[in-house]
């Protein structure tokens, strides 16, 4: 019989109206019966409504799911939280409600909640990590953060408000109850923004300067199985700890081609300016603010002097297994599949291939 473990106990999913909330979820629910050794806990799915198609499906999986205005209702968040042991807060700018003004409200509002709940630990995941001490800011207006305990400023950029929300979790919570996971550069998953572009012209597209830009890149698979023996662990395991989930370092440049090969089409790169390149992103999901998410997160705002690129074996201490590479990921069938319906279809998703 299994033995809850100190440390142990049930666990909440912000954000799970976006496809790496499913993708956690999934995972936190699959990992017990993968091994035998783990206790199943509850997980709760947080969204803001549930009625939708998406909220049925976490229900379906055997998520307890939970809507309220994270906005609007603190009372209805904290409610949600009291008795949570741990919250995996996750903020995806690409999930419905999201917006370029209201991340670090979102993020606030959930560590506001959590506190109060009394909630052991904090799981938080980020797309962003810190530049270098000697690195110039990619917008000094935007990266100089005011201190955590100061009225907070909206800012712009969501590489701002990430580190800022960041900045405030270590104010509101002791060490001994935060574990940051990041998550930087290009997700195989989020290429799929390229599909009808790419079957319209059969060319890969990238901006016209720095095609020698180096990213990181990992799979949305490998951050969910991540945060997932994370939050199966006890607490003191892996608080104090930030982790790095990447995998490949691959220059624009060799993203292109690399894609274009996992499609088999032929090598065509055409080169544009970042307006371009942005207003094509656009275009393919139907959101500026996600267009801009997206060009910050893969570092084509950022300037290119003293950036920090890596790859950790992270994501091997966490899981015991290696992360999935851009060429893997495109081997499988269901990844051509959704490149060829994503566009077909007149919409994009990436959860078909999460």
């Amino acid at each position: 019989m299994c033995q809850q473990q100190a440390g142990k106990g049930s666990i909440f999913v912000s954000g799970t109206d976006g496809d790496k909330g499913v993708a956690i979820v999934q995972q936190l629910l699959q990992l017990p019966a993968q091994h035998k050794h783990l206790c199943a806990q509850h997980v709760y799915a947080g969204l803001p409504d549930d009625t939708t198609p998406r909220a049925k499906s976490l229900h379906g999986l055997g998520a307890q799911v939970v809507a309220f205005d994270i906005f609007n209702d603190h009372q209805a968040a904290v409610k949600a939280l009291t008795g949570i042991t741990k919250l995996c807060l996750l903020i995806d700018p690409l999930s419905e409600r999201m917006q370029r003004s209201n991340a670090y409200l979102y993020g606030k509002a959930f560590i506001d909640a959590a506190k109060e709940a009394h909630v052991e630990h904090v799981i938080f995941l980020t797309p962003f990590t810190p530049l270098d001490s000697i690195s110039p800011p990619a917008s000094p207006s935007c990266e100089q953060l005011p201190s955590a305990t100061t009225t907070p400023i909206i800012y712009g950029s969501y590489r701002s408000q990430f580190m800022l929300i960041e900045s405030y979790l270590h104010s509101q919570f002791d060490n001994n109850g935060i574990t940051i996971l990041r998550y930087p550069g290009v997700l195989h998953q989020h290429l799929l923004v390229f599909s009808k572009y790419i079957a319209q012209h059969n060319a890969f597209p990238l901006p016209d300067q720095h095609l020698e830009i180096t990213v990181e890149s990992c799979n949305m698979f490998d951050i969910a199985r991540a945060t997932a023996c994370v939050a199966h662990s006890p607490t003191l395991r892996h608080s104090r700890n930030a982790y790095k989930i990447s995998s490949s370092l691959l220059t624009l440049e060799e993203v292109g081609q690399r894609v274009l090969s996992g499609l088999q089409r032929e090598n065509t790169i055409n080169r544009m300016d970042s307006a371009t390149l942005q207003q094509i992103i656009c275009d393919s999901i139907g959101n500026e603010d996600q267009a801009i998410f997206l060009m910050e997160m893969w570092g084509l705002q950022q300037k290119l002097s003293g950036r920090r690129l890596e790859i950790t074996r992270d994501l091997e201490a966490l899981t015991g297994q290696s992360g999935k590479s851009l060429n893997e990921y495109f081997e499988e069938d269901e990844v051509r599949d959704a490149f060829l319906s994503s566009h077909k279809n007149g919409e994009m998703s990436l959860s078909k291939v999460a």
